[in-house]
């Protein structure tokens, strides 16, 4: 298992300091879309991205917390 970070980088930033422990990073991309697709829902879209990163190697992804339908 490895530990991944989810920051939120948006109006205001917040940096996840815990981070949560996924089998690989296909785990970790769908756990980003489910969290970016809650905020929408609940904030509405948002300027900003969901910065993903493991203990390991550093910055991995970038999941957007706005899209186009």
């Amino acid at each position: 298992m490895t530990r991944f970070f989810f920051h939120i980088i948006a109006e205001n930033t917040f940096l996840d300091d815990e981070g949560t422990n996924f089998k690989d990073d296909q785990e970790a991309m769908l756990h980003a879309r489910q969290l970016a697709m809650e905020m929408v829902r609940s904030l509405g879209t948002i300027k900003g991205a969901i910065v993903v990163e493991n203990e390991d190697s550093g910055g991995l992804f970038e999941v957007p917390l706005s899209w186009s339908n």
